[in-house]
């Protein structure tokens, strides 16, 4: 059965019609996964000597173990962005005489065989290779270790997937689990509790009793389990048609109706947000990017560096960026049939701005709780929100009107460069260095203070003078107009 899959997967594949962007692609991650397994393993041969030179006083197999955590912490979070759940790459096979049940292990032990998982492997054998070489340690409890990692990063592999399911029925379900995550980073940060430390003892303890690298080995295969059953519970052909059905006829956004004329407009967006894949992951991104700041925040080397604007520009607007700088390529499909209504420019455009206002807003509020660090960090936030209101949305929107490159909304957001053009690699420039400038240069002349409250009163500024740019932008995109929608005609093979 797995060689009748596989020849499936063969010839579909050189059955494609588009077969020699296919073959592309795969040299291009090719030539991309041996580049970066070749610098993992560089990193695997150099990690022993560099944490001995480091920590001479502690075998550096106890110092990796001390981390391994916040590996998996990341390897969760790096999956969860950017490994699809296997059962997309599959759905041609539900019409085929073919046992459901074979069909979810194959994908599920196939997903096994990645590139994901191949780094830990480019980098524990290197290093237990020569940590078997200056140890007293027997090759078997080193052997027994990797295996413990390895099955470690699998069962993290399988939980994501989980999550993955979890998080798009259910958005609330991610806003807690940010919240746990963040509680952890606290509990380790004020020394309450520190899962990492457990994390690290229990691999301590494979080393010396190899046995209790079952344990990893089990859990694996209970996710796996999971998933095997909430898949197999739901591998039909309409089973997640029927699902989509439910959620849009439960939608309510009368809410929105207390916005008059831009009511209608604003319901348009946040339907195409829930409802497609590519747009729903700037809600993901943008809850996830709230955590940025644990990085920069509690780091006094940070503390009076303008990298704390950007952190402030990309917290409160990762969401006005991600969604705004493909404005309105988002609406690529229908565009046309947009423009020939009797639909004021004005009034599209404003509510996309209103959009990200709210974004703004609440990112914002979430943020707030990094008043924790310090009221100068709390102090930066506000000002980069009011900036990111009056004066990044304009921008954004400006340059925006030279999008005329179509979306695939049910693409997946990860190297996924459709939509991408050169307006999306200029705007960064504006929306983030700039500020970083105004901040940096008035901070020499006079204080910390002072420079966050000049950015604040650009955004202020840029909110009084809404109306003149808002025209100014309007007529932009009217004389844009026709070149967008014939690019948007362009379908991209």
């Amino acid at each position: 059965m797995i060689k009748e899959l596989l020849t499936l997967e063969w010839k579909a594949f050189f059955r494609s019609a588009s077969l020699g962007k296919n073959i592309a692609v795969k040299v291009f991650l090719g030539i991309m996964a041996i580049y970066f397994l070749s610098i993992f393993l560089l990193v695997g041969i150099g990690l022993y000597s560099s944490l001995q030179n480091y920590f001479p006083d502690t075998e550096p197999i106890y110092i990796v173990n001390k981390f391994l955590l916040y590996w998996l912490l990341v390897e969760l979070v790096f999956r969860f962005i950017v490994q699809n759940i296997p059962i997309i790459n599959v759905k041609p096979l539900l019409v085929q005489q073919i046992s459901r049940s074979k069909i979810v292990h194959y994908v599920l032990v196939k997903s096994c065989f990645s590139f994901y998982n191949s780094i830990i492997l480019f980098m524990g054998i290197p290093f237990i290779w020569i940590s078997i070489s200056k140890n007293s340690l027997t090759p078997f409890q080193f052997f027994s270790w990797l295996i413990a990692l390895f099955f470690s990063v699998l069962f993290i592999q399988f939980l994501s997937f989980i999550v993955q399911r979890w998080f798009a029925s259910n958005l609330k379900a991610m806003i807690i689990f940010l919240f746990v995550i963040a509680g952890i980073y606290l509990l380790e940060y004020l020394d309450v509790f520190s899962l990492a430390t457990l994390t690290g003892r229990f691999f301590d303890s494979v080393l010396l009793y190899p046995w209790l690298a079952l344990v990893p080995i089990f859990l694996s295969f209970m996710v796996y389990s999971v998933n095997h059953k909430q898949i197999l519970a739901y591998f039909y052909v309409d089973a997640y048609l029927k699902e989509k059905q439910t959620d849009y006829k439960a939608s309510d956004l009368t809410w929105t109706n207390r916005f008059g004329a831009l009511a209608p407009f604003l319901q348009l967006d946040l339907k195409l947000i829930w409802r497609n894949k590519r747009s729903k992951s700037t809600i993901y991104l943008g809850l996830l990017f709230l955590l940025y700041g644990l990085i920069f925040y509690p780091n006094e080397t940070y503390q009076q560096s303008t990298i704390l604007v950007f952190v402030g520009i990309f917290i409160t607007g990762i969401f006005m960026i991600n969604f705004g700088q493909f404005i309105p390529a988002w609406d690529s499909t229908y565009y046309s049939m947009l423009m020939v209504q009797n639909i004021p420019m004005r009034l599209y455009l404003e509510a996309k701005v209103l959009l990200m206002v709210m974004s703004i807003c609440i990112l914002t509020i979430l943020s707030s709780a990094y008043v924790y660090f310090g009221w100068n960090i709390f102090l930066i936030n506000i000002s980069c929100a009011l900036y990111n209101l009056g004066v990044n949305i304009p921008i954004i929107l400006f340059f925006g009107s030279y999008n005329k490159k179509r979306i695939d909304l049910n693409a997946s957001s990860m190297m996924n460069y459709q939509g991408m053009g050169i307006a999306q690699w200029i705007v960064g420039i504006p929306i983030l260095l700039i500020p970083m400038i105004i901040w940096g240069v008035t901070k020499m002349f006079t204080d910390e203070m002072v420079a966050s409250s000049v950015l604040g009163i650009l955004g202020i500024v840029g909110l009084v003078l809404r109306k003149p740019i808002m025209a100014a932008v309007t007529d932009q995109y009217l004389y844009k107009k026709h070149k967008t929608i014939a690019g948007f005609k362009e379908v991209q093979s």
